[in-house]
């Protein structure tokens, strides 16, 4: 997982030129998510001095999550491969159903005035990807 924090609208975040997996598009800071992107789902929690984000990404590496924070948001990127059952023999596969989103993944969140940029935690376990952004004046 790579974490990014820009005070410019625009750059390029460390390390996400060349990282094997990541969107094309991630080398660059933009105002919108691609549009051939999915949208993963979220919980945010506001308490006095911190944001908890909650993202659901099942079945994501970690090493395919990009973060970055800039002056008034946090953008989480990455793909997520399509699951498939193992392959047994000659079996054929017919899909009859296919409604779990893959691919690569863009979800933009508002945050409030003065984050903390220095202090973000972030934790991933059991599909879900918390972030805790702290906010108050300081570092």
């Amino acid at each position: 997982m790579i974490l990014a924090a820009r005070h410019e609208p625009s750059g390029r975040a460390p390390g996400d030129a060349q990282r094997p997996g990541a969107p094309s598009s991630s080398a660059h800071f933009r105002e919108f998510c691609p549009v051939d992107s999915w949208s993963p789902a979220i919980n945010l929690y506001r308490l006095r001095q911190r944001v908890d984000v909650c993202v659901d990404l099942a079945g994501v590496e970690p090493k395919s999550i990009v973060l970055r924070i800039e002056s008034s948001k946090l953008v989480i990127e990455g793909v997520r491969v399509a699951p498939q059952p193992a392959a047994e023999g000659d079996d054929v596969m017919c899909i009859e159903s296919m409604e779990i989103d893959h691919g690569p993944f863009c979800r933009q969140v508002a945050l409030p005035p003065h984050v903390r940029h220095a202090r973000v935690q972030i934790q991933y376990a059991q599909g879900l990807l918390w972030v805790r952004i702290p906010i108050g004046k300081g570092k």
